[in-house]
């Protein structure tokens, strides 16, 4: 495995033939893309019409479509009988689909209805499958500084439920339709819609209906887009082309009769052999197929925006304060680690104080294998506790295992949202990871086998999912925008 800055020279910076991150620093770097004349007329139309679409989101949040509450699932099929709705009032082909039943509150209930939606049939042009949910989480109001179902503007900011991830998504993907369609303007590409609402429940039961739907509504899709996550920072747009991997972990130590070491000794001396204090792994052949870091992937995190190590260097462990950007950034991202909790006695009936149990984590990144990964850890773990003559129980349990995800940002998909980006905000977006894992992108690159593009639309801090959720007023606006400018772009 190379670390960061290992390949970095005074003549790195030059275009080279890296298949992956090469291509992307050889494109044209300029700022200036013209805005064609049908953009221009989508754009006019969504300046005209900024207090309706405030409306409409103000329509949608006030919809308590919580997921995760048998009180509000009348109000999420209400969600789902809107969403209906407009598509067949734009014309829109739609099929409902009742998916299976779930456990919810002690009781058996179906699953919340999943919409699959088709606008234009054109085999000489491309077609686009869109993601989007439905659903949001019970907010904690006790928590909010406004009402979290009424949409609230204080400066500069929109609060209300959704308005960061889901309901505002769904309500800019519409209003791109209805700009095309009342300014007279032919779609350029062909549309596919995924809408699920249980997005906040790990998409329960979406792979499966989708696998049965793969090779017949799936069959000709070029790329898939989800608009979730956030930017780095608050003034230039992103485009994620990649997550890390999570495998959690159990490691329980049980005292034996007769042994003369304490559980809770062992424990530490284990993990004393599994990282140490700076966080190196020391689980021989870890990171051996670890994808190798390059000049140029090494060049796009130095021109990421919008990020100051300064800012967070205080809360930063001693041996990271003097990191500079490029490694702290890849230290979050690209690189594998393992973080560990505390030392839990047995919660269990008996309250057993025999038996400790520690839970540790494991990030993956790309080219680690799930299952060769849990091998390695498992098997050095009671190699280091047989190398220390450990006497009492030692058993490591891998509780849940989710895959990292990574897309080429030299992706003529990740290219046409980078242009759009160039044309509506004047700034060429960061190039960024995330630092957790995603399941949703994991079920729809491995069911549907196709490139997805990741493209957040609010800033960071919006606070997605959480208390005083938002989006600034700048960003609902020219997010509209933005997704039909990657709509001229991608059809290219």
């Amino acid at each position: 495995m190379v670390y960061p800055h290992s390949y970095r020279t005074e003549h790195s910076e030059t275009r080279t033939t890296n298949s992956v991150y090469g291509e992307y620093y050889a494109q044209h770097q300029s700022k200036k893309i013209p805005i064609q004349p049908d953009l221009l007329k989508i754009i006019q139309f969504i300046d005209s019409r900024r207090d309706r679409f405030l409306t409409d989101l103000s329509n949608i949040v006030k919809i308590k479509s919580i997921s995760g509450s048998l009180k509000h699932r009348a109000e999420l099929q209400s969600m789902i009988d809107f969403t209906q709705n407009w598509l067949f009032n734009h014309g829109l082909k739609y099929e409902r689909f009742d998916i299976g039943f779930h456990e919810l509150e002690g009781q058996k209930v179906r699953l919340p209805t999943i919409i699959l939606a088709t606008l234009g049939e054109n085999p000489r042009k491309k077609t686009l499958c869109i993601y989007v949910n439905l659903d949001v989480k019970q907010p904690d109001e006790s928590k909010w500084d406004t009402d979290p179902w009424t949409v609230t503007q204080v400066g500069n900011y929109i609060y209300g439920c959704g308005v960061a991830q889901g309901k505002t998504t769904l309500m800019h993907w519409f209003h791109v339709i209805e700009g095309f369609q009342k300014s007279h303007i032919d779609f350029p590409v062909n549309l596919k819609f995924i809408i699920e609402s249980m997005y906040h429940h790990n998409s329960l039961g979406l792979a499966e209906f989708l696998s049965l739907r793969k090779h017949d509504f799936f069959v000709n899709i070029d790329n898939i887009i989800v608009c979730d996550s956030e930017w780095i920072g608050e003034k230039h747009p992103c485009v994620i082309y990649g997550t890390i991997g999570v495998l959690h972990y159990d490691l329980f130590i049980e005292k034996v009769e007769g042994s003369k070491t304490d559980p809770r000794d062992d424990m530490v001396n284990i993990f004393k052999e599994v990282v140490d204090e700076e966080e190196h792994i020391l689980i021989p052949h870890f990171e051996d197929i670890v994808t190798q870091i390059t000049p140029e992937e090494e060049k796009m995190y130095e021109d990421i925006c919008d990020f100051n190590v300064d800012d967070v260097r205080d809360t930063l462990p001693p041996f990271k304060q003097k990191w500079d950007k490029v490694k702290l950034l890849m230290h979050y991202w690209r690189l594998p680690s393992i973080w560990v909790g505390e030392t839990e006695e047995c919660t269990c009936e008996k309250k057993d104080a025999d038996i400790v149990k520690r839970h540790f984590i494991v990030k993956l990144v790309p080219r680690q294998i799930i299952d060769r990964t849990t091998n390695l850890t498992i098997n050095h773990i009671n190699n280091v506790a047989k190398h220390l003559n450990i006497e009492n129980k030692v058993t490591c349990e891998a509780t849940s295992a989710t895959r990292y995800w990574h897309e080429s940002v030299a992706n003529p998909n990740y290219q046409a949202a980078r242009r759009a980006a160039i044309q509506i905000y004047k700034e060429d977006p960061n190039m960024i990871r995330e630092d957790r894992a995603r399941v949703l992108l994991t079920i729809l690159d491995r069911v549907l086998e196709s490139n997805i593009l990741l493209l957040p639309l609010v800033s960071r801090g919006s606070n997605a999912g959480g208390d005083n959720e938002n989006i600034t007023v700048r960003i609902f606006y020219e997010s509209t925008k933005l997704l039909a400018a990657y709509l001229f772009q991608f059809a290219k």
